[in-house]
């Protein structure tokens, strides 16, 4: 009788102990991108995202500068403790030193950036100084990308404008804005 007892005791009790067995989840941090007007009048935003079970419970704005030196591991940052160079690992070509032998060099800018206005943009949305010329944007309506761009974004988990591109996915978009063939889809598609 009392062996039926226990048993019963440590089979009502046995979910919560396994549970509290399991290590607790963490927040996790990674860099994010944005295609919504932010810093210094820049047309995207980047972020130090914190991320838990998903969802974005934080995020912090970073210049353009600071990002480029903490993705390439220069400067510490919490969405790059390993301090590796995370452009490389990528495969960002835009964002890597060129010449033969790049190890142990790094780039002070990306030009990749001066680019991803275009894709929510059909026009440059400031207004210029004589002699400027940005190009043309990459939208194909006025105001905003067309239902068509808008479903090639969410291979990088943007589904609205205001959306943000979190870790891999935000190097990848940053990668795919280099690519003439990712770029010649994005406006014409095929």
């Amino acid at each position: 009788m009392w062996f039926r007892a226990l048993f019963i005791a440590v089979s009502l009790a046995w979910p919560f102990a396994v549970r509290s067995l399991e290590a607790a989840p963490f927040a996790v941090r990674m860099f994010g991108i944005s295609l919504s007007t932010g810093l210094n009048n820049q047309l995207f935003t980047i972020f130090i995202v914190k991320e838990y079970e998903g969802k974005v419970i934080q995020a912090d704005p970073i210049t353009r500068e600071q990002f480029v030196l903490q993705a390439q591991g220069i400067v510490a940052s919490p969405a790059n403790p390993a301090k590796e160079n995370l452009f490389r690992k990528y495969e960002v070509k835009m964002c890597l030193p060129e010449g033969p032998d790049t190890t142990g060099r790094y780039v002070a800018d990306c030009p990749v950036f001066d680019d991803l206005w275009k894709i929510r943009f059909w026009e440059y949305p400031f207004r210029l100084q004589e002699g400027q010329h940005p190009g043309k944007g990459w939208a194909e309506k006025r105001e905003a990308p067309s239902p068509r761009q808008l479903l090639l974004l969410t291979e990088y988990g943007i589904l609205h404008l205001n959306d943000i591109a979190r870790g891999e996915n935000a190097f990848r978009l940053l990668r795919d804005v280099g690519d003439s063939a990712w770029v010649d889809n994005y406006r014409k598609g095929y």
